[in-house]
């Protein structure tokens, strides 16, 4: 029988050689690994472990977290974490030394050896190297936490560091509160309540990255929910593609629809000329029939340019991930937005983003561009409040009419496209004053995700 493995978390061979020689004084038969703090995760699952040993602190990385990264994954490894700060307590056995050769560490090593009968310890199996393989190698952002959302498999992507294992978000992910909070409630809603949530469309301000997330519940050998599984994409490229084929697509809706308007004028003009000629003349009802078709035309128009969405697919979104993407392509310098509260809301994806950038772009159109924006969720739905000038006109629900606008430079048809949009959904728009004396639109009646 081969001896027993002790796995040293360490940066240097030098210091397994270290520890080796002090288990050789002490007698105790064991061959020494050793592992870099960031690689603990899948070297567990490659190597047949008998006892972890974790320094205090390794490279930044704080050997408490890593410890309880590694018992997330084998519940009955033991652990011994050496150092003169040592002491968590519990199912960690702590050794105040700091010197690798010391005799106390070394006995530790060979009391944990002599009790220990670890999961850890087998060889490893094929979907155990499969799954090292796939955090090892794949450039996405592939996870396993625990029930206290602490990470216990971490691969190195482009944005979560590695120094995040045995630790949750919050405590090191380089994002803001708002992203922050809402990947908290995705963690919890699948941890608590044992449900999917799948391609989740995210977006962090701070990082500047889109991302697309799926997380599923991790059951045990023991059929007991244990934790999440997860993977977030970056898909910023993605997104940037999107957008300038939105801006293109919405040039020419615009088009569309401010042509189909003056075409509309035009043809009131002709129809109310052609009403004061009195002769019956076949060339007579020949132009009505065909002022009537053009009309009709004109209707279609404004009808196909008004539909953002022919193929209406809702998804669950949150309310923060969108405002912020889109806030993101405006390229704002002065203005500022706040998001006060956060809700998910299920929404045709494209629409709910249209809907968004007109409502951002008219509080800055009228507001001005230092204007100051404010979106929250309420009880039925949220808003978008601004402390501009307001609504000058009476009644305020003019603002929606096709062709309706206070500027001469603007085509009228924005906030018309954007409660169309709401109607689709079912939602109900509605315009008043914001308590900064702006312009505060109000969308309720949306629906949660169940």
């Amino acid at each position: 029988m081969s001896p027993p493995t002790v796995l040293l978390i360490a940066t240097e061979t030098a210091a397994g050689e270290q520890l080796q020689a002090a288990l050789e004084q002490a007698a105790i038969d064991a061959t020494v690994d050793t592992a870099e703090p960031e690689c603990v995760d899948t070297t567990l699952l490659r190597t047949a472990v008998d006892c972890l040993v974790v320094p205090v602190t390794c490279e930044g990385m704080a050997g408490g977290h890593l410890a309880e990264a590694a018992t997330g994954l084998y519940p009955d490894l033991p652990v011994i974490m050496y150092g003169s700060a040592a002491d968590r307590g519990g199912h960690i056995q702590t050794v105040a030394a700091d010197d690798l050769g010391s005799p106390e560490l070394a006995a530790a090593v060979g009391e944990a050896l002599e009790n220990s009968e670890t999961m850890a310890a087998r060889p490893a199996s094929r979907p155990e190297t499969i799954l090292a393989t796939m955090f090892e190698r794949n450039s996405e952002h592939l996870y396993v936490k625990d029930t206290d959302r602490h990470y216990l498999l971490l691969n190195d992507s482009s944005y979560a560091p590695p120094e995040l294992l045995g630790r949750r978000d919050e405590d090191g992910l380089p994002a803001g509160a708002t992203y922050l909070d809402a990947a908290r409630g995705d963690d919890l809603q699948v941890i608590n309540d044992g449900t999917d949530i799948l391609d989740v469309h995210e977006f962090s301000p701070s990082m500047g990255k889109h991302l697309r997330t799926s997380k599923v519940p991790w059951y045990d050998e023991t059929d007991e929910l244990a934790g999440l599984i997860g993977i977030t994409q970056d898909v910023t490229d993605q997104k940037e593609r999107e957008r300038l084929l939105r801006q293109q697509n919405e040039r020419l809706r615009k088009v569309a629809l401010l042509a189909a308007h003056e075409l509309r004028n035009e043809l009131q003009v002709s129809t109310g000329h052609l009403s004061q000629i009195e002769a019956d003349d076949e060339h007579v009802d020949a132009v009505e029939r065909s002022i009537d078709q053009l009309s009709g035309i004109v209707d279609k128009v404004v009808s196909l340019a008004s539909s953002d969405s022919p193929t209406f697919e809702p998804e669950q979104q949150w309310l923060s991930t969108v405002v912020w993407d889109v806030w993101s392509s405006l390229s704002l310098e002065a203005a500022s937005l706040e998001v006060t509260s956060d809700r998910r809301l299920l929404a045709d994806a494209e629409s709910m983003r249209l809907f968004v950038e007109i409502l951002l772009s008219n509080a800055v159109e009228h507001g001005g561009p230092d204007v100051a924006i404010r979106v929250g969720a309420t009880s039925s739905g949220f808003f978008v409040a601004d402390d501009g000038p307001g609504v000058d006109v009476s009644p305020p629900e003019r603002v929606f009419e096709a062709g309706y606008a206070s500027e001469k430079q603007n085509s009228g048809f924005g906030l018309y496209i954007a409660n169309r949009i709401a109607k689709e959904h079912g939602w109900s728009l509605s315009v008043g004053d914001s308590e900064n004396g702006g312009a505060r639109f109000t969308v309720t009646d949306v629906e949660r995700p169940d």
